[in-house]
């Protein structure tokens, strides 16, 4: 399955409060990657509750054979919040 397949329900997640905090069922999550492998179109997500589909999610994130940031990356990021921060304080509200 694909990052497409669960896009269209991440709308669901601003309903629940620390919904990646969750871990959801963790057989319903074997049996749900398990269908969508084998057959996409023949899973109804729609039946899911935004927790499942979460869990949903970051496996699907975990399992991705290289990370969305690498360390080079990562260290960018840092960078930019540190610089965010800083102009945040300079600058009056």
């Amino acid at each position: 399955y694909t990052l497409r397949t669960l896009f269209p329900y991440t709308t669901l997640f601003r309903s629940v409060e620390g919904i990646f905090r969750k871990n959801g069922n963790i057989r319903r999550l074997k049996d749900l990657s398990e269908a969508l492998d084998r057959d996409p179109a023949s899973v109804n997500l729609s039946d899911e509750n935004p927790v499942q589909l979460a869990a949903l999610l970051k496996k699907f994130l975990r399992d991705l054979p290289d990370p969305l940031m690498t360390f080079k990356l990562f260290q960018l990021f840092l960078a930019t919040q540190r610089a965010s921060r800083s102009h945040a304080l300079l600058m009056p509200r």
